[in-house]
Protein backbone atom coordinates (compact mmCIF):
# COMPACT_ATOMS: atom_id res chain seq x y z
CA UNK A 1 0.00 0.00 0.00
CA UNK A 2 3.12 2.46 1.13
CA UNK A 3 4.64 1.52 -2.64
CA UNK A 4 0.88 2.40 -4.00
CA UNK A 5 0.88 5.78 -2.40
CA UNK A 6 4.22 6.65 -3.45
CA UNK A 7 3.42 6.22 -7.21
CA UNK A 8 0.40 7.84 -7.19
CA UNK A 9 2.47 11.10 -6.11
CA UNK A 10 5.70 10.73 -8.03
CA UNK A 11 4.09 9.11 -10.90
CA UNK A 12 2.40 12.01 -12.66
CA UNK A 13 5.35 13.90 -12.42
CA UNK A 14 7.81 11.67 -13.27
CA UNK A 15 5.26 10.59 -16.64
CA UNK A 16 4.63 14.41 -17.42
CA UNK A 17 8.77 15.36 -17.09
CA UNK A 18 9.53 11.85 -19.23
CA UNK A 19 7.15 12.56 -21.80
CA UNK A 20 8.31 16.36 -22.45
CA UNK A 21 12.03 15.36 -22.27
CA UNK A 22 11.83 13.01 -25.15
CA UNK A 23 9.58 14.79 -27.17
CA UNK A 24 12.21 17.85 -27.00
CA UNK A 25 15.37 15.56 -27.25
CA UNK A 26 13.73 13.66 -30.33
CA UNK A 27 13.29 17.07 -31.77
CA UNK A 28 16.79 17.08 -31.47
CA UNK A 29 18.06 13.94 -32.23
CA UNK A 30 15.80 13.77 -35.69
CA UNK A 31 16.68 17.00 -37.19
CA UNK A 32 20.56 15.68 -36.42
CA UNK A 33 20.16 13.08 -38.25
CA UNK A 34 18.52 14.63 -41.15
CA UNK A 35 21.16 17.02 -41.51
CA UNK A 36 23.49 14.27 -41.80
CA UNK A 37 25.20 15.04 -38.35
CA UNK A 38 26.44 12.43 -36.37
CA UNK A 39 24.73 11.77 -33.08
CA UNK A 40 26.76 10.37 -30.32
CA UNK A 41 24.65 9.95 -27.71
CA UNK A 42 20.99 10.36 -26.81
CA UNK A 43 19.98 10.19 -22.73
CA UNK A 44 17.05 10.55 -20.63
CA UNK A 45 18.04 12.05 -17.59
CA UNK A 46 21.70 12.54 -16.22
CA UNK A 47 24.94 11.20 -14.58
CA UNK A 48 25.12 7.51 -14.59
CA UNK A 49 23.34 4.97 -17.19
CA UNK A 50 20.51 2.75 -15.45
CA UNK A 51 20.01 1.48 -18.94
CA UNK A 52 22.02 1.74 -21.70
CA UNK A 53 22.67 0.09 -25.80
CA UNK A 54 24.24 1.06 -28.67
CA UNK A 55 22.14 0.78 -32.31
CA UNK A 56 24.54 2.14 -35.17
CA UNK A 57 26.85 5.05 -34.01
CA UNK A 58 24.42 6.10 -31.24
CA UNK A 59 24.59 4.87 -27.57
CA UNK A 60 20.66 5.23 -26.31
CA UNK A 61 20.36 5.36 -22.11
CA UNK A 62 18.29 6.36 -19.70
CA UNK A 63 20.33 7.70 -16.63
CA UNK A 64 19.26 8.18 -12.89
CA UNK A 65 19.10 12.29 -12.60
CA UNK A 66 15.77 12.43 -14.08
CA UNK A 67 16.26 16.41 -14.49
CA UNK A 68 16.61 16.96 -18.19
CA UNK A 69 18.16 15.21 -21.15
CA UNK A 70 20.99 15.93 -23.74
CA UNK A 71 21.62 14.69 -27.76
CA UNK A 72 25.48 14.37 -28.08
CA UNK A 73 26.57 15.27 -30.97
CA UNK A 74 30.23 14.71 -32.64
CA UNK A 75 31.92 18.09 -32.76
CA UNK A 76 29.90 19.99 -30.87
CA UNK A 77 32.53 21.31 -28.68
CA UNK A 78 36.11 22.06 -29.48
CA UNK A 79 38.97 19.91 -29.38
CA UNK A 80 41.15 19.20 -26.27
CA UNK A 81 43.81 21.49 -28.38
CA UNK A 82 41.29 24.73 -28.87
CA UNK A 83 40.90 23.23 -32.55
CA UNK A 84 37.32 23.73 -34.40
CA UNK A 85 35.37 20.52 -35.36
CA UNK A 86 36.17 20.42 -39.57
CA UNK A 87 34.58 17.64 -40.98
CA UNK A 88 30.83 17.72 -42.56
CA UNK A 89 28.84 15.55 -40.14
CA UNK A 90 29.99 17.76 -37.00
CA UNK A 91 27.86 19.95 -35.68
CA UNK A 92 29.92 23.33 -35.12
CA UNK A 93 31.62 22.79 -38.66
CA UNK A 94 27.89 22.22 -39.85
CA UNK A 95 26.81 25.53 -42.03
CA UNK A 96 24.98 27.98 -40.10
CA UNK A 97 21.00 27.59 -41.12
CA UNK A 98 21.48 23.53 -40.19
CA UNK A 99 22.22 24.66 -36.50
CA UNK A 100 19.36 26.76 -36.39
CA UNK A 101 17.37 23.95 -37.75
CA UNK A 102 18.99 21.51 -34.97
CA UNK A 103 18.58 23.61 -32.26
CA UNK A 104 15.40 25.01 -33.13
CA UNK A 105 14.46 21.26 -33.49
CA UNK A 106 13.81 20.63 -29.49
CA UNK A 107 11.80 23.63 -28.99
CA UNK A 108 9.67 23.09 -31.82
CA UNK A 109 9.34 19.82 -31.21
CA UNK A 110 7.50 20.94 -27.60
CA UNK A 111 5.55 23.25 -29.64
CA UNK A 112 3.54 20.70 -31.77
CA UNK A 113 3.54 18.52 -29.13
CA UNK A 114 1.68 20.84 -26.74
CA UNK A 115 -0.40 21.85 -29.93
CA UNK A 116 -1.77 18.06 -30.50
CA UNK A 117 -2.06 17.68 -26.89
CA UNK A 118 -4.69 20.76 -26.47
CA UNK A 119 -6.43 19.27 -29.93
CA UNK A 120 -6.73 15.79 -28.46
CA UNK A 121 -8.32 17.20 -24.84
CA UNK A 122 -10.59 19.67 -27.23
CA UNK A 123 -11.70 16.83 -29.62
CA UNK A 124 -12.44 13.76 -26.45
CA UNK A 125 -13.91 16.21 -24.25
CA UNK A 126 -12.26 19.26 -22.20
CA UNK A 127 -13.94 18.90 -18.33
CA UNK A 128 -14.96 22.47 -17.04
CA UNK A 129 -16.36 23.66 -13.52
CA UNK A 130 -19.82 23.21 -12.92
CA UNK A 131 -23.04 23.40 -10.30
CA UNK A 132 -26.42 22.61 -10.36
CA UNK A 133 -28.80 23.78 -12.45
CA UNK A 134 -31.04 25.31 -9.30
CA UNK A 135 -31.18 29.64 -9.25
CA UNK A 136 -29.72 31.29 -6.36
CA UNK A 137 -31.41 34.65 -4.87
CA UNK A 138 -33.57 36.47 -7.06
CA UNK A 139 -34.21 40.17 -6.62
CA UNK A 140 -37.99 41.33 -7.66
CA UNK A 141 -36.48 43.73 -10.12
CA UNK A 142 -34.41 41.31 -11.81
CA UNK A 143 -35.43 39.91 -15.27
CA UNK A 144 -35.78 36.79 -14.27
CA UNK A 145 -38.28 37.79 -11.30
CA UNK A 146 -40.21 39.57 -13.90
CA UNK A 147 -40.66 35.89 -16.04
CA UNK A 148 -41.78 34.22 -12.90
CA UNK A 149 -38.62 32.76 -11.72
CA UNK A 150 -38.07 32.22 -8.17
CA UNK A 151 -34.95 31.26 -5.83
CA UNK A 152 -35.02 27.29 -5.78
CA UNK A 153 -36.25 26.80 -9.49
CA UNK A 154 -34.42 24.46 -11.53
CA UNK A 155 -34.00 25.14 -15.10
CA UNK A 156 -34.63 21.89 -16.51
CA UNK A 157 -34.94 23.32 -20.65
CA UNK A 158 -33.33 25.70 -22.91
CA UNK A 159 -35.37 26.03 -26.40
CA UNK A 160 -36.33 22.90 -26.12
CA UNK A 161 -32.89 21.17 -25.26
CA UNK A 162 -32.69 19.52 -21.71
CA UNK A 163 -29.91 21.23 -19.38
CA UNK A 164 -28.93 19.18 -15.82
CA UNK A 165 -26.58 21.97 -15.44
CA UNK A 166 -25.19 25.37 -14.40
CA UNK A 167 -23.33 25.40 -17.72
CA UNK A 168 -25.61 23.92 -20.08
CA UNK A 169 -28.21 26.82 -19.66
CA UNK A 170 -25.99 28.90 -20.99
CA UNK A 171 -24.57 27.11 -23.84
CA UNK A 172 -28.06 26.05 -24.99
CA UNK A 173 -29.10 29.67 -25.14
CA UNK A 174 -25.90 30.21 -27.49
CA UNK A 175 -26.88 27.84 -29.78
CA UNK A 176 -30.10 29.21 -30.25
CA UNK A 177 -30.90 31.49 -32.96
CA UNK A 178 -31.07 35.20 -31.49
CA UNK A 179 -34.25 36.55 -33.27
CA UNK A 180 -36.49 34.43 -32.59
CA UNK A 181 -38.61 33.65 -28.81
CA UNK A 182 -37.16 31.05 -26.61
CA UNK A 183 -38.80 28.21 -24.43
CA UNK A 184 -37.55 27.71 -20.83
CA UNK A 185 -38.61 25.04 -18.36
CA UNK A 186 -38.89 25.23 -15.33
CA UNK A 187 -39.41 22.94 -12.19
CA UNK A 188 -40.29 24.03 -8.79
CA UNK A 189 -40.63 21.47 -6.27
CA UNK A 190 -43.07 18.70 -7.76
CA UNK A 191 -44.05 21.15 -10.15
CA UNK A 192 -42.83 22.42 -13.56
CA UNK A 193 -43.97 24.81 -16.20
CA UNK A 194 -42.63 26.78 -19.62
CA UNK A 195 -42.98 29.93 -20.43
CA UNK A 196 -41.32 32.19 -23.97
CA UNK A 197 -38.78 35.31 -23.71
CA UNK A 198 -39.06 37.14 -26.53
CA UNK A 199 -35.50 38.35 -28.17
CA UNK A 200 -35.30 40.93 -26.73
CA UNK A 201 -35.85 39.71 -23.21
CA UNK A 202 -33.39 37.14 -23.60
CA UNK A 203 -29.90 38.90 -22.44
CA UNK A 204 -31.47 40.39 -19.81
CA UNK A 205 -32.31 37.65 -18.65
CA UNK A 206 -29.67 35.02 -18.40
CA UNK A 207 -27.86 37.90 -17.01
CA UNK A 208 -29.62 38.05 -13.98
CA UNK A 209 -29.73 34.47 -13.06
CA UNK A 210 -27.52 33.54 -10.12
CA UNK A 211 -26.23 30.53 -8.45
CA UNK A 212 -26.83 30.02 -4.98
CA UNK A 213 -23.73 31.53 -2.69
CA UNK A 214 -21.77 28.43 -1.51
CA UNK A 215 -19.82 28.85 1.92
CA UNK A 216 -16.70 29.63 1.74
CA UNK A 217 -15.06 26.61 2.64
CA UNK A 218 -11.55 25.37 0.44
CA UNK A 219 -12.07 22.68 -1.69
CA UNK A 220 -8.19 22.77 -2.76
CA UNK A 221 -5.43 25.00 -2.16
CA UNK A 222 -2.75 25.56 -5.26
CA UNK A 223 0.62 24.05 -4.69
CA UNK A 224 2.98 27.22 -4.61
CA UNK A 225 0.58 29.94 -3.95
CA UNK A 226 0.29 32.32 -0.69
CA UNK A 227 -2.44 29.99 0.84
CA UNK A 228 -0.28 27.02 0.50
CA UNK A 229 2.44 28.17 2.24
CA UNK A 230 0.20 30.05 4.82
CA UNK A 231 -1.04 26.55 5.44
CA UNK A 232 -4.00 26.57 4.80
CA UNK A 233 -5.88 23.19 3.84
CA UNK A 234 -8.72 21.45 1.77
CA UNK A 235 -12.03 21.59 3.89
CA UNK A 236 -11.00 24.47 5.68
CA UNK A 237 -13.91 27.64 6.14
CA UNK A 238 -12.95 30.98 6.08
CA UNK A 239 -15.04 32.58 8.32
CA UNK A 240 -13.23 35.99 8.79
CA UNK A 241 -10.85 38.04 6.53
CA UNK A 242 -9.02 41.20 8.03
CA UNK A 243 -11.91 40.87 11.34
CA UNK A 244 -14.77 40.78 8.10
CA UNK A 245 -16.97 38.51 8.72
CA UNK A 246 -17.20 36.14 5.33
CA UNK A 247 -20.32 33.58 5.20
CA UNK A 248 -20.47 32.85 1.51
CA UNK A 249 -18.05 31.89 -1.40
CA UNK A 250 -18.81 35.39 -3.11
CA UNK A 251 -17.56 37.64 -0.35
CA UNK A 252 -13.80 36.17 -0.81
CA UNK A 253 -12.82 38.30 -3.96
CA UNK A 254 -14.05 41.41 -2.77
CA UNK A 255 -12.75 40.84 1.05
CA UNK A 256 -9.09 40.22 -0.75
CA UNK A 257 -9.48 43.21 -3.62
CA UNK A 258 -6.79 46.20 -2.64
CA UNK A 259 -4.59 43.66 -0.12
CA UNK A 260 -1.83 42.61 -2.70
CA UNK A 261 1.53 42.49 -0.58
CA UNK A 262 0.02 42.61 2.38
CA UNK A 263 -0.54 40.70 5.26
CA UNK A 264 -3.90 39.67 5.72
CA UNK A 265 -5.48 38.11 8.96
CA UNK A 266 -7.66 34.96 8.18
CA UNK A 267 -9.89 33.47 10.96
CA UNK A 268 -10.37 29.85 9.90
CA UNK A 269 -12.64 26.89 10.86
CA UNK A 270 -11.27 23.54 11.07
CA UNK A 271 -12.96 20.69 12.20
CA UNK A 272 -14.16 22.12 15.66
CA UNK A 273 -11.46 24.37 16.58
CA UNK A 274 -11.23 27.83 15.10
CA UNK A 275 -7.42 29.32 13.97
CA UNK A 276 -5.71 32.11 12.92
CA UNK A 277 -3.67 32.29 9.40
CA UNK A 278 -1.86 35.39 7.97
CA UNK A 279 -1.49 34.99 4.39
CA UNK A 280 -0.14 37.21 1.66
CA UNK A 281 -2.08 38.07 -1.69
CA UNK A 282 0.00 38.20 -5.14
CA UNK A 283 -1.30 39.63 -8.10
CA UNK A 284 -0.92 36.91 -10.38
CA UNK A 285 -1.16 39.03 -13.49
CA UNK A 286 1.97 41.28 -12.51
CA UNK A 287 0.02 44.71 -12.39
CA UNK A 288 1.23 46.65 -9.44
CA UNK A 289 -2.32 48.39 -8.65
CA UNK A 290 -2.59 46.40 -5.82
CA UNK A 291 -6.70 45.58 -6.39
CA UNK A 292 -7.04 41.88 -7.85
CA UNK A 293 -5.63 39.63 -4.68
CA UNK A 294 -5.22 36.31 -4.89
CA UNK A 295 -4.33 33.49 -2.44
CA UNK A 296 -4.73 30.28 -4.75
CA UNK A 297 -7.78 28.57 -2.97
CA UNK A 298 -11.20 27.18 -5.09
CA UNK A 299 -14.09 25.84 -3.65
CA UNK A 300 -15.15 22.60 -3.59
CA UNK A 301 -16.03 20.36 -6.91
CA UNK A 302 -19.60 19.71 -7.22
CA UNK A 303 -19.73 18.56 -10.51
CA UNK A 304 -18.40 18.88 -14.01
CA UNK A 305 -19.19 19.83 -17.89
CA UNK A 306 -17.99 17.72 -20.44
CA UNK A 307 -17.96 20.00 -24.00
CA UNK A 308 -16.24 17.73 -27.27
CA UNK A 309 -15.65 19.96 -29.48
CA UNK A 310 -16.05 19.38 -33.43
CA UNK A 311 -12.88 18.23 -34.98
CA UNK A 312 -12.14 21.38 -36.96
CA UNK A 313 -13.16 24.01 -34.36
CA UNK A 314 -10.81 21.82 -32.06
CA UNK A 315 -7.95 22.13 -34.87
CA UNK A 316 -8.67 25.85 -34.29
CA UNK A 317 -8.94 26.43 -31.06
CA UNK A 318 -6.40 24.12 -30.17
CA UNK A 319 -4.18 26.73 -32.38
CA UNK A 320 -5.70 29.55 -30.59
CA UNK A 321 -5.12 28.15 -27.08
CA UNK A 322 -1.47 27.33 -27.48
CA UNK A 323 -1.06 31.08 -29.14
CA UNK A 324 -2.57 32.00 -25.47
CA UNK A 325 -0.02 29.87 -23.76
CA UNK A 326 3.07 31.26 -25.43
CA UNK A 327 2.01 34.58 -24.85
CA UNK A 328 1.09 33.71 -21.08
CA UNK A 329 4.96 31.66 -20.26
CA UNK A 330 6.52 34.45 -22.02
CA UNK A 331 4.39 36.90 -19.74
CA UNK A 332 5.23 35.41 -16.81
CA UNK A 333 9.06 35.20 -17.73
CA UNK A 334 8.99 39.36 -18.40
CA UNK A 335 7.75 39.68 -15.10
CA UNK A 336 10.07 37.28 -12.99
CA UNK A 337 12.89 39.57 -14.84
CA UNK A 338 11.07 42.73 -14.37
CA UNK A 339 10.26 41.69 -10.45
CA UNK A 340 12.52 38.37 -9.77
CA UNK A 341 12.21 39.69 -5.60
CA UNK A 342 8.72 39.34 -5.52
CA UNK A 343 8.21 36.44 -8.20
CA UNK A 344 11.24 34.29 -6.76
CA UNK A 345 9.17 32.72 -4.56
CA UNK A 346 6.72 31.28 -7.51
CA UNK A 347 9.43 29.51 -9.48
CA UNK A 348 9.36 26.07 -9.43
CA UNK A 349 11.62 23.35 -10.34
CA UNK A 350 10.97 19.44 -10.65
CA UNK A 351 9.18 19.23 -6.90
CA UNK A 352 6.96 21.67 -7.83
CA UNK A 353 6.16 20.20 -11.08
CA UNK A 354 5.49 17.02 -9.80
CA UNK A 355 3.14 18.17 -6.93
CA UNK A 356 1.20 19.85 -9.66
CA UNK A 357 1.07 16.91 -12.29
CA UNK A 358 -0.34 15.25 -9.09
CA UNK A 359 -3.40 17.76 -8.58
CA UNK A 360 -3.66 17.78 -12.03
CA UNK A 361 -3.77 14.41 -12.22
CA UNK A 362 -6.08 14.07 -9.25
CA UNK A 363 -8.30 16.23 -11.72
CA UNK A 364 -8.48 14.23 -14.48
CA UNK A 365 -7.14 12.86 -17.64
CA UNK A 366 -7.77 15.90 -19.55
CA UNK A 367 -6.59 18.21 -17.18
CA UNK A 368 -3.20 16.35 -16.80
CA UNK A 369 -2.98 16.83 -20.20
CA UNK A 370 -3.52 20.51 -20.37
CA UNK A 371 -0.74 21.07 -17.91
CA UNK A 372 1.41 18.39 -19.69
CA UNK A 373 0.71 21.03 -22.68
CA UNK A 374 1.69 24.35 -20.33
CA UNK A 375 4.90 22.59 -19.62
CA UNK A 376 5.74 21.89 -22.94
CA UNK A 377 4.99 25.35 -23.82
CA UNK A 378 7.29 26.84 -21.10
CA UNK A 379 10.21 24.46 -21.92
CA UNK A 380 10.27 25.72 -25.15
CA UNK A 381 10.06 29.26 -24.21
CA UNK A 382 13.14 29.03 -21.38
CA UNK A 383 15.31 26.73 -24.06
CA UNK A 384 14.93 30.04 -26.58
CA UNK A 385 16.36 31.98 -24.58
CA UNK A 386 19.00 33.55 -26.37
CA UNK A 387 21.82 32.18 -22.86
CA UNK A 388 24.51 30.52 -23.86
CA UNK A 389 24.24 26.37 -23.63
CA UNK A 390 20.44 26.93 -24.19
CA UNK A 391 19.43 25.96 -27.76
CA UNK A 392 18.76 29.75 -28.13
CA UNK A 393 22.23 30.22 -27.09
CA UNK A 394 23.60 27.87 -30.05
CA UNK A 395 20.79 29.58 -32.23
CA UNK A 396 22.44 33.25 -31.57
CA UNK A 397 26.42 31.77 -32.61
CA UNK A 398 25.07 30.50 -35.52
CA UNK A 399 22.94 34.00 -36.37
CA UNK A 400 26.33 35.73 -35.73
CA UNK A 401 28.45 33.42 -37.66
CA UNK A 402 25.61 34.23 -40.88
CA UNK A 403 26.44 37.83 -39.90
CA UNK A 404 30.43 38.14 -39.69
CA UNK A 405 30.20 35.71 -42.45
CA UNK A 406 32.84 33.48 -40.75
CA UNK A 407 32.75 31.28 -37.47
CA UNK A 408 33.32 32.21 -34.20
CA UNK A 409 36.85 30.92 -32.63
CA UNK A 410 37.12 28.11 -30.38
CA UNK A 411 37.97 30.47 -27.48
CA UNK A 412 35.58 32.90 -27.74
CA UNK A 413 32.67 29.61 -28.03
CA UNK A 414 34.03 28.06 -24.78
CA UNK A 415 34.18 31.53 -22.85
CA UNK A 416 30.44 31.94 -24.40
CA UNK A 417 29.81 28.22 -23.09
CA UNK A 418 30.99 29.07 -19.71
CA UNK A 419 28.94 32.45 -19.31
CA UNK A 420 26.16 29.95 -19.87
CA UNK A 421 27.08 27.33 -17.66
CA UNK A 422 27.17 30.18 -14.84
CA UNK A 423 24.18 32.01 -15.65
CA UNK A 424 22.12 28.31 -16.13
CA UNK A 425 24.27 27.02 -13.32
CA UNK A 426 23.26 29.33 -10.86
CA UNK A 427 19.62 29.21 -11.99
CA UNK A 428 19.41 25.50 -11.83
CA UNK A 429 21.06 25.60 -8.35
CA UNK A 430 18.07 28.82 -7.25
CA UNK A 431 15.17 26.42 -8.52
CA UNK A 432 16.50 23.13 -6.62
CA UNK A 433 16.91 24.81 -3.53
CA UNK A 434 13.38 26.70 -3.59
CA UNK A 435 11.59 23.73 -4.11
CA UNK A 436 12.12 22.17 -0.62
CA UNK A 437 11.57 25.62 0.74
CA UNK A 438 9.01 25.82 -0.18
CA UNK A 439 7.43 23.05 1.67
CA UNK A 440 9.38 24.06 4.79
CA UNK A 441 7.43 26.92 4.67
CA UNK A 442 4.21 24.99 4.53
CA UNK A 443 5.18 22.38 7.23
CA UNK A 444 5.81 25.59 9.33
CA UNK A 445 2.88 27.21 8.67
CA UNK A 446 1.13 23.94 9.17
CA UNK A 447 2.65 23.85 12.82
CA UNK A 448 1.86 27.19 13.58
CA UNK A 449 -1.75 26.64 12.85
CA UNK A 450 -1.95 23.62 14.87
CA UNK A 451 -0.23 25.31 17.78
CA UNK A 452 -2.88 28.49 17.67
CA UNK A 453 -6.03 26.46 17.54
CA UNK A 454 -9.11 27.57 19.72
CA UNK A 455 -11.67 25.11 21.13
CA UNK A 456 -14.79 26.53 19.35
CA UNK A 457 -17.53 23.74 20.07
CA UNK A 458 -17.58 20.77 23.21
CA UNK A 459 -15.70 17.67 22.16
Amino acid sequence: MRIMEILSRIGPGVLLLGIVIFVHELGHFLAAKWRGVRVLRFSLGFGPALIKFTRGETEYRLSWIPLGGYVQMAGDSPGEGGEMPDRPDEYLSHPWYGRIIIAAAGPFANLVTAFVVLTIVLFTGVSYVDFPNQLGATPDTSAAYQQGIREGDRITSVGGDPVASWLAIFLANEKKPFDRPLDIGVARGDSAFTFAVSPTDRRPLFASLHRPSQPPVIGNVITGMPAYKAGLKEGDKIVAVNGRPITTWDELPAAFEGQVDKQVPLRVQRGDHELSVTVKPIDPSGKRDGQSGRIGIEPPLQQTYVHRYPFGEAVWTGLLSTGEAIASVYGGMWITVTRPLYYREYLGGPIFIAQAAQEQAKRGTDNFLRFLATINIAIMAFNLLPIPILDGGHILLALVQATRRRAISARGYLRFQKVGLVVVGSLLIFILANDPWRLVQRQRALDRSQEGQVETSPP
